[in-house]
């Protein structure tokens, strides 16, 4: 009987091990329950050797529309630009990547710097098509670290046809929004939804 006694306990004893191991939460790592998730992003003026005002303008609006549907908070471009001005010395920041991103942090408040290059930009006319070609890369860096939290680039050609030169130029037009657009949502593509970075 006693022997019986010690083995009705015994089988509680394991039963009951087995339970609390059902019910522990699953572990998670040090660093994403502690670091900061990202939500207000500053994307930071284009940066860029080879392309004018307008394509620059232009990138930088699609990649804020892109910002914005991926579910990301973001700051003005017209505050970024006026804050960085003592920085810069300039409207136009020719090298973003010389703003850090703890002074984005100090003059902006914001979790994460976005630096993006429009690192080539190409447009001809030949004799019944004109070619576009734009590179966009873009890195995204935490203001609290520092650290690269994503990048990506993207290469993209667009091509207009037509039979009429001054009709061509003016396709050429739209295949530099045209190749922009693509680009951008390429770069993005993997970008993960907001907010889940975090930095």
């Amino acid at each position: 009987m006693r022997a019986h006694n010690i083995s009705v306990a015994a089988i509680f004893a394991v039963c009951l091990g087995l339970s609390a191991c059902t019910f522990i939460a699953p572990t998670t790592p040090k660093n994403d329950r502690n670091t900061p998730v990202v939500n207000i992003i500053a994307l930071l003026p284009v940066e860029s050797d080879t392309a004018d005002t307008k394509a620059i303008k232009m990138l930088r609006s699609k990649l804020s529309e892109e910002l914005r549907f991926k579910g990301y908070l973001q700051i003005a471009s017209e505050t970024i630009d006026s804050k960085l001005m003592p920085l810069t010395g300039s409207s136009e920041t020719k090298k973003n990547t010389a703003i850090s991103p703890k002074a984005i942090e100090e003059l902006l408040g914001a979790d994460g710097a976005m630096y993006c290059t429009l690192f080539e930009n190409q447009s001809s006319t030949r004799l019944f098509y004109a070619p576009v070609t734009v590179a966009v890369r873009c890195e995204l860096r935490s203001t609290k670290t520092g650290e690269s939290l994503w990048n990506a680039q993207y290469r993209s050609t667009s091509r207009s046809f037509d039979l009429f030169r001054t009709r061509l130029k003016m396709k050429s037009s739209g295949g530099l929004e045209e190749a922009l657009e693509e680009a951008v949502g390429k770069v993005m593509e993997s970008l993960p939804y907001g907010p889940k970075l975090r930095g």
